[in-house]
C-alpha cells in the first residue's frame, strides 16, 4: 500500500471498515425479533432450559450465522440435563448473532454465562496479526448510517492480553475490546459475568450509548492458524437495581494506529 494517494487510502480503510461492520451485525430484516422484558430482565437467550427450539441449520430459534472464514462448527448440546451452546473453530472466524432492541437505561447490566475449553494458541489482541479469541460477547450500537457508523463493545476472553485490557481493534477503530478474562486460569470451568454496559460504553467512547440492536456471540482463531472451543449458556440484561455493580475496566490501551489509516501489514511467521 506504500504510496498510494491519501484519497485511495481512506477510501480502501473505508471499504475494510464496512466489511468488518457487516459481519459483526445482522443485515436490516422485517422479521427482527425483540426481547420482550420479564420483570427485572431481558432474556436473549436462555440455552439452560431442557428444550430450546433448534432451526433447519442448528442454531437456536431468532439467532442467525455469520462466516468470515472456515467452516462453522457450532451446535446445542445438552450437560446435566441443560441446552448450552458449543462454538469450535478450526482456522476459522465466526459469529452467531441475533437483532434485539433494547434500551440500556432500563435494563443496562449484561449477565451471561460461558466457558473456555480452548484457547488459541499464542494469540494476542494487541497484535493485528495474532488477533484471535475463544469468545466474545459484543453489544451492537446501531448508528446512521450503520453500515460504517455502528459501535460495537465486545467483551471477550483472551489468550495473551490481561484483564482490565480496553483496546481498540486494529481493523476497525468502532470495535472496542474489554478483556474481562484471560488465560488458562478457569478454562473448563463455567464462569458467571455481569458487566454494567451503560457504564462502559461512556468511559469507552465518551458518550450516552444509543439503542442496543444486537448481541454477537464469536470465536476466532484464522489469525493464528489454531483451534478453540468455548461453551455459552443464558445472556441476559438486568436492571440497575437488582444486580451488583461491576466496576470499569482498570486501564485503556489505545490504538496504535489513526482511525482512518490502512493497518501496518505485519508478518504472521
Amino acid at each position: 500500500m506504500v504510496g498510494l494517494p491519501g484519497m485511495w487510502v481512506r477510501l480502501m480503510c473505508g471499504v475494510l471498515a464496512i466489511t468488518i461492520i457487516g459481519f459483526l451485525t445482522p443485515p436490516a430484516s422485517q422479521g427482527a425479533e425483540n426481547s420482550a422484558p420479564a420483570g427485572n430482565t431481558v432474556v436473549i437467550s436462555n440455552y439452560a432450559k431442557p428444550e430450546i427450539e433448534i432451526q433447519e441449520n442448528g442454531l437456536p430459534q431468532g439467532w442467525k450465522l455469520r462466516i468470515w472464514q472456515g467452516e462453522p462448527d457450532i451446535k446445542v448440546l445438552k450437560e446435566d440435563g441443560k441446552s448450552i451452546l458449543r462454538l469450535r473453530s478450526k482456522v476459522a472466524s465466526i459469529s452467531v448473532y441475533k437483532d434485539i432492541k433494547l434500551d440500556l437505561q432500563k435494563y443496562p447490566h449484561l449477565k451471561w454465562r460461558w466457558k473456555v475449553t480452548q484457547l488459541p494458541k499464542n494469540a494476542d489482541a494487541r497484535l493485528n496479526n495474532k488477533d484471535d479469541q475463544a469468545a466474545g460477547v459484543y453489544v451492537v450500537f446501531p448508528r446512521f448510517p450503520s453500515m460504517i457508523n455502528t459501535q460495537i463493545l465486545a467483551y471477550i476472553w483472551e489468550t495473551s492480553a490481561p484483564v482490565g485490557t480496553v483496546l481498540r481493534n486494529r481493523r476497525n477503530p468502532m470495535i472496542h475490546y474489554i478483556v474481562v478474562r484471560s488465560g488458562k486460569g478457569r478454562l473448563n470451568q463455567w464462569i458467571i459475568e455481569e458487566r454494567n454496559v451503560w457504564e462502559d460504553y461512556r468511559n469507552v467512547f465518551g458518550e450516552e450509548p444509543p439503542m442496543v440492536g444486537g448481541i454477537s456471540l464469536l470465536i476466532d482463531t484464522d489469525d493464528t492458524r489454531s483451534q478453540a472451543e468455548s461453551f455459552f449458556s443464558k445472556i441476559e440484561f438486568l436492571k440497575r437495581a437488582h444486580v451488583r455493580l461491576t466496576p470499569p475496566a482498570n486501564r485503556l490501551v489505545k490504538s496504535l494506529i489513526p482511525a482512518m489509516l490502512i493497518p501496518k501489514l505485519e508478518s504472521t511467521e
